[in-house]
């Protein structure tokens, strides 16, 4: 497949318009749950993928009209509709009973097509027979859950069925011409690329006529969950799912239609993985990326338009973006020049130095030369710390990045002057240039990647650096507000603050050797938690040389020896 045909544009073409979907949920379970509710797919949550807004109390004629009431309100849509059979397996009963329960629902309103979700193990040939009648009349589609190919997976999973099983039901529905889609998830437990490609070329094998892929969602309650904690499955993030999604359709022939690119489930019930984007940039993205590679022009690049129309860069290495998806430019304003007052004082005509710790894509600096443009008073000094040189260049290729002259002239290998800004680029070891610096500094932004990614920015002994070339008065301002970080700045006697909000729930940290007064002080708890538990336990870089996988066995090390001591996980009230 070179070009994404989905399943609107194909519903479109047959009927004139996309028919919108109404989902039902017949009140069946699966072959494989018990009464009790237990059992089941290893990564099935208990209501069995229902619409949030349905329940099998609900009649079916009640769950008609609210989902019209739905689809009316939210894209204006009339019939005719697209009957939806989706929770559990919708051809788990006797004939006459399916019989019964598809009449009924596909009496409530005019339907010109049906989808209709099940197991590849639930379909007897009189229920195909059934379905094949329904096809004279409507349109049916079978969206069978596949999963996998991996047999050993299936097992994992608690599947209850191999892929034989569904080689032969895709092949006994296609004999009685109804088209059949393939539910695939990418990620499951102990899968890899090769696994998803192997899928991906036994389905093209065979005559499916869509699919609907999604990445694992781990969910609370569920196998899955308890599969999750005990390290047996790590969830993929949107762009390492995004890959592997565009190399499973690149396999698949031309037309095959896609109902489905990611999942969707009530973000409270979502243990992993917890996504940067939301579903439209997710989506954006993945398109840009699959043509890109269709063309033969991707360059592993992952450029990312955040919601305030700015754009970002992801992170293979460090599987994060080099700025906040909420805003990469606003970022800048909101959790740094903002909170530290950097406007204020420049107003005042005083000479201004700020240490900018992890270049990135360039926002902090750029902010800071429109700064001090704009305040029109004092003189702004500012050095950025970066060690990967390819971070400017990738920087110079994002589309209306607010100040590229700042960018080209850090490229052309000088700094960046103006009237009253004074802007350099350090290449190397954040590190290194601490620890050996003579300068001191008014304001230190502390923008490197999270602490659990790139611990060796975060660690006591790194704030104990950072401390020393700090000027008395002078602010330290960062986005994260992780707990290790805040137990060193704690214990090397800074009084933190916190931000406002912004692109998260909590805001980011705000420090100084004296108290900030216009600022909310960190919460109580969140200092006890810091200093009483071992969530708070700091990293540790005695000699400022150590490399991330030392300072990650060191702190796993000493936070196991305080838990057999007695401190608790985390502080409780």
């Amino acid at each position: 497949m070179k070009q994404l045909y989905f399943f609107r544009d194909y519903l479109a073409e047959c009927y004139g318009k996309a028919l919108q979907r109404i989902p039902f949920d017949l009140g069946l379970s699966c072959p494989h749950r018990r009464k009790d509710g237990s059992g089941g797919c290893a990564f099935c949550a208990e209501n069995g993928a229902a619409a949030r807004h349905l329940s099998s109390e609900m009649s079916l004629a009640e769950q008609a009209a609210r989902g019209i009431a739905y689809v009316r309100e939210r894209y204006g849509a009339e019939a005719p509709y697209l009957a939806y059979f989706q929770s559990f397996t919708n051809t788990f009963a006797e004939v006459d009973v399916l019989r019964r329960l598809y009449e009924e629902a596909l009496g409530t309103a005019d339907y010109r097509a049906v989808l209709i979700a099940t197991r590849p193990d639930c379909l007897s040939d009189d229920c195909i027979k059934y379905l094949a009648s329904l096809n004279r009349r409507y349109e049916v589609w079978v969206e069978l859950g596949v999963q996998t190919a991996n047999d050993r997976t299936l097992r994992k999973i608690n599947r209850g069925h191999d892929f034989a099983a569904v080689e032969d039901a895709v092949k006994r529905l296609d004999a009685h011409g109804i088209k059949v889609a393939a539910h695939v998830i990418l990620g499951l437990p102990g899968e890899t690329q090769s696994d998803f490609r192997a899928t991906a070329e036994k389905i093209a094998s065979l005559p499916f006529s869509g699919i609907k892929a999604h990445n694992l969602l781990v969910l609370k309650g569920t196998p899955m969950a308890r599969m999750f904690h005990d390290g047996e499955v790590s969830a993929l993030n949107e762009y390492e799912y995004a890959d592997a999604l565009a190399d499973f359709l690149a396999i698949l022939p031309e037309r095959t239609v896609v109902m489905r690119l990611c999942a969707d489930a009530d973000a409270s019930e979502v243990i992993a993985p917890k996504w940067w984007m939301k579903k439209g940039q997710f989506l954006s993205m993945f398109r840009t990326l699959f043509e890109a590679r269709a063309a033969g022009r991707d360059d592993g690049v992952r450029v990312v338009r955040t919601e305030d129309g700015s754009c970002t860069l992801y992170h293979p290495g460090f599987r994060q973006h080099f700025h906040s998806v909420a805003g990469a430019r606003t970022e800048s304003w909101k959790k740094y020049i903002e909170p530290c007052r950097v406007e204020e004082r420049l107003r005042e005509g005083s000479s201004v130095s700020v240490l900018d710790i992890g270049f990135g894509m360039g926002y902090n600096v750029a902010a800071l030369a429109e700064l001090a443009e704009r305040a029109g008073a004092g003189f702004l000094r500012a050095v950025s710390l970066e060690m990967d040189r390819t971070t400017l260049h990738h920087a110079l290729s994002l589309p209306d990045f607010p100040r590229r002259d700042v960018l080209e002239a850090l490229a052309s290998g000088t700094c960046y002057r103006s009237r009253h800004a004074e802007i350099t680029i350090a290449w190397g070891d954040a590190r290194q240039f601490v620890r050996d610096t003579a300068d001191s500094f008014d304001f230190l932004f502390l923008d490197a990647f999270s602490p659990d990614r790139n611990p060796e920015l975060w660690t006591l002994d790194f704030v104990s650096a950072l401390k020393r070339i700090l000027k008395p008065d002078g602010v330290l301002a960062t986005y994260s507000s992780a707990y290790p970080f805040l137990g060193a700045l704690l214990k090397n006697g800074f009084s933190v603050a916190e931000s406002t909000p912004f692109g998260r729930k909590r805001g980011g940290i705000v420090a100084s050797l004296r108290r900030l007064e216009h600022l909310p002080a960190l919460r109580e708890k969140d200092r006890r938690i810091a200093l009483e538990s071992t969530a708070g336990t700091p990293y540790r870089d005695p000699s400022l040389d150590w490399s991330r996988e030392q300072i990650l066995s060191d702190h796993a090390a000493r936070v196991m020896a305080l838990r057999a001591s007695g401190v608790p996980k985390w502080f409780r009230a």
